[in-house]
C-alpha cells in the first residue's frame, strides 16, 4: 500500500507505534504500517486525528492531504527536497515565455488524451460514420503543438472547444449517466458531475504530491491564473491526467451512477477504479512502471523545462 483513502464520515486516525489506526467509535476499521504509505487523502468531513500521528507522518515524508468536492489543503512533510534555483527558475519561466510554451504543451497532451478516451470509449457503443469528433480533437492537437508565439487566450479557446467536443460525445452516445447534461465544476447536485469532481480532488493529490516533491512552487502556474488557495501549477499538470484518470473510470461506472443519485453509495467505487489505475504499470521509455511513478517522472521533467535543462514531451496514453 502507498496511499489510504479515508472517505467515512466519524472516523479517528491514530498512532499505535509505527502504525496508523483507523477508528469508528470503539472499533478498529485497519492498522496500517507507516513505512508503508507515501500520502493519507481525508475525503470526507468529521474526520479527527491526532498530533501524534501528524507529526510521525511528517518525520517519515507522508504527506497528508484534506480535500472534498470544492475545497484542498495539505500538511507537508518535514523532509520536503525543495530547490531555490528550481523555484527562482519556475518563476522566471512565467515572465520570459518558457511558462505558456509548457502550458502548450500540457494543453496539447490533454486534448490528445481525450481524444484517446474517446477511442476507448467508442467500444460500447455504435458511433455514427459521421460524427468526426475524433478528428477534430486531432486537428485541434496539432494546432496547439505547431503554432508558433501561442498565446494563453488562443490555448484558452481552443481547450474550450475541445472540451466542448469531447463532454457533448460523451453525452451523446450516453457514456454518462442520462441525468449527465453539461460539465459543472464547482457545487453540482448531478451525480456524474459530483463523481467528476471528487475523482478529480484524488488526482489533485498526487500531482501536488509529486510537484512538491520536484521542488516546484504549486501554487505558480503557467496557465491557471494564481490566486489564493489555488494551486495553479497542480492545476496546470492535472490537465494531461483528467480524462484517463477519472473520466475513463466514470464511464467505467456509468451503469452503477445511472442507478442512485446518494453519491455516498458509490464512493468508494470511485476511489477504488482511481486508485487501481494510479498504482497499474504502463510502458514509459521502454519499461513498465505505474502511472503514480510516471506522473512523478514526468513532472521532474517540467522542473527541467522550466529550468531550461531539457525538453518536455507530454505522456499519452495509447489503447
Amino acid at each position: 500500500m502507498k496511499t489510504l483513502i479515508i472517505n467515512d464520515y466519524g472516523v479517528y486516525l491514530g498512532l499505535h507505534y509505527a502504525r496508523l489506526v483507523v477508528r469508528k467509535n470503539d472499533t478498529v476499521l485497519g492498522e496500517y504500517p507507516l513505512v508503508r504509505l507515501k500520502a493519507v487523502h481525508i475525503q470526507s468531513k468529521g474526520v479527527s486525528l491526532s498530533s501524534d500521528l501528524v507529526l510521525a507522518c511528517a518525520v517519515r515524508g507522508i504527506k497528508i492531504f484534506f480535500s472534498g468536492y470544492n475545497s484542498f489543503s495539505a500538511i507537508s512533510t518535514l523532509y520536503d527536497h525543495k530547490t531555490a534555483r528550481v523555484r527562482k527558475k519556475q518563476f522566471e519561466a512565467i515572465d520570459n515565455g518558457r511558462g505558456v510554451q509548457l502550458a502548450a504543451k500540457i494543453i496539447a497532451g490533454k486534448i490528445k488524451n481525450q481524444r484517446s478516451t474517446l477511442l476507448y470509449a467508442s467500444r460500447y457503443v455504435d458511433v455514427l460514420p459521421q460524427d468526426n469528433t475524433v478528428y477534430a480533437l486531432k486537428s485541434l492537437a496539432g494546432r496547439v503543438q505547431n503554432r508558433n508565439n501561442i498565446s494563453a487566450d488562443y490555448l484558452l479557446g481552443t481547450e474550450g472547444v475541445a472540451a466542448g467536443l469531447y463532454f457533448n460525445f460523451l453525452k451523446r452516445y450516453s457514456l454518462f449517466p442520462p441525468s449527465f447534461s453539461v460539465r459543472t465544476k464547482r457545487y453540482s447536485k448531478e451525480i456524474t458531475n459530483i463523481a467528476l469532481n471528487y475523482g478529480y480532488a484524488i488526482l489533485q493529490n498526487y500531482v501536488y504530491k509529486a510537484v512538491l516533491n520536484a521542488g516546484l512552487e504549486p501554487y505558480a502556474g503557467v496557465y491557471h491564473t494564481m490566486r489564493s488557495a489555488k494551486p495553479s501549477l497542480v492545476l496546470d499538470i492535472m490537465e494531461e491526467y483528467r480524462s484517463f484518470v477519472v473520466d475513463r473510470n466514470i464511464i467505467k461506472l456509468r451503469h452503477k451512477l445511472a442507478k442512485t443519485d446518494n453519491f455516498d453509495k458509490v464512493k468508494k467505487d470511485v476511489a477504488r477504479y482511481i486508485l487501481t489505475t494510479m498504482s497499474r504499470k504502463y510502458k514509459y521509455n521502454n519499461r513498465k512502471i505505474t502511472l503514480e511513478s510516471i506522473i512523478q517522472r514526468q513532472v521532474y521533467r517540467i522542473a527541467g523545462y522550466l529550468a531550461g535543462d531539457g525538453k518536455y514531451k507530454p505522456y499519452v496514453f495509447r489503447w
